[in-house]
């Protein structure tokens, strides 16, 4: 092969490892935060199942709106083409990702 040849080969090779390397995603909806209702939820987003960052950004926000808890939470974690350089580059050891938290605070009503 020529050495042309072998540089379009490693581009490719490249690109695929950038597109392979940001084909994490994850994503959970319908969860709920801060009311019990009969006795418990299916996912305790209050646990310590969920990471510490993602109950506080969701507590912060229940609080900021004078809510008491917050339902339809969409938890989506992805990565983006920057993201997807970085962690190519990195060979892996570093994979940076976004995570996206959107739902619906509501007041209990008593």
């Amino acid at each position: 092969m020529k050495r042309r040849d072998w540089f379009v080969v490693g581009m490719l090779a490249m690109v695929l490892g950038f597109v392979l390397a940001g084909c994490t995603t994850f994503q959970a909806s319908g969860l709920q935060m801060g009311i019990m209702i009969n006795g418990g939820t299916l996912f305790n987003l209050s646990s310590t199942a969920t990471e510490p960052e993602v109950r506080d950004a969701i507590e912060k926000n229940i609080k900021k709106y004078g809510g008491d808890a917050v339902i339809d939470v969409k938890i989506k974690y992805g990565s983006n083409p920057i993201q997807w350089i970085l962690t190519a580059i990195t060979g892996g050891i570093w994979m940076p990702g976004t995570v996206t938290v959107s739902g619906t605070v509501v007041k209990a009503v008593n």
